[in-house]
């Protein structure tokens, strides 16, 4: 009998080394993956890009911005003749593109002006997207809504959804503002990563950062954080850790709805707290909640 066993152990050994050798194989594989299609995973640019011919604008619809570094970007207002005298300037989340999206749309019909635009490497714009390329583009779009919209700095909220959140608090650390509209913020991308790649080593592979946590003590103007208390990509409990770091006058909404969703349409409690912030004059303000305040 120990003969017997003593034969079947050979087997078992290699067994174990087989598997523990795939195993290693697919970590490693996975890793260089996550270090390869970095710039795919954070931006999700290419998507845009495919939306083209099915969504793009008509010229006249579209304003052209050019950033300091010569890249030409799609951008759109979209206006109220008696609605509010403040303007959005909105920071589009990854994947998304003025060509689709209803953020704008949801925030102009609760009576604001709002003006979004394609970061480089979306939409039909050219050039490659990357953290510091994006705040140029953010930078752009302000520029051209505080100099040829003649919009006072006061006067333009600074908003954005999930990685477009991180790029607003970015540019509110750069240009005076009227306050900061944050839907499905991060705290980095490092963070993010390491959440849904937990078996990665993401905080020392991430050459992106977007780090808004280490950026929030140092905004001084008003904060609306609108966050889902069933975002799966950002839990709940990062997006009050963020928010706590704000020192200035701030308000947390958590509603129902997932990541990409949240708030819109905007109503009920979002549209109330909105209006406390930056009023809404000689615009139609009856509220009726919506799912996502239906708590």
């Amino acid at each position: 009998m120990m003969f017997e066993k003593s034969l079947h152990h050979p087997h078992r050994l290699r067994t174990i080394t087989l598997l523990s050798f795939v195993a290693v194989m697919l970590w490693s594989t996975s890793i260089a993956y996550l270090w390869t299609f970095e710039s795919a995973i954070v931006f999700q640019n290419r998507r845009t890009q495919f939306m083209r011919g099915r969504l793009e604008l008509a010229s006249d619809e579209l304003t052209k911005l050019r950033t300091h570094d010569g890249i030409v970007l799609d951008a759109r207002a979209f206006t109220h003749e008696n609605g509010s005298g403040y303007w959005i300037l909105f920071c589009q989340p990854s994947g998304g593109t003025i060509h689709g999206g209803p953020d704008p749309r949801s925030l102009h019909a609760a009576g604001y002006n709002v003006f979004a635009f394609d970061y480089r490497g979306f939409g039909r714009n050219r050039g490659t997207p990357s953290e510091a390329g994006l705040y140029e583009d953010a930078l752009t779009a302000y520029r051209h809504v505080r100099d040829q919209l003649a919009v006072p700095p006061d006067r333009i909220i600074l908003a954005g959804r999930s990685l477009g959140s991180a790029v607003a608090i970015e540019l509110a650390t750069r240009v005076p503002s009227g306050g900061l509209l944050l839907l499905s913020a991060i705290d980095s991308v490092p963070a993010t990563g390491s959440r849904l790649y937990f078996w990665a080593p993401v905080r020392l592979l991430a050459s992106e950062a977007f780090d808004s946590t280490a950026k929030a003590p140092l905004i001084t103007v008003p904060v609306i954080e609108v966050h889902a208390t069933d975002d799966s990509f950002v839990p709940i409990r990062a997006a009050r850790a963020l928010f706590q770091r704000f020192p200035a006058r701030k308000e947390m909404l958590e509603l129902q709805g997932g990541h990409n969703d949240v708030g819109i349409p905007v109503g009920g409690s979002f549209r109330r707290a909105l209006t406390r912030f930056w009023p809404v004059s000689g615009f139609g303000m009856a509220v009726t909640p919506s799912d996502s305040d239906r708590r």
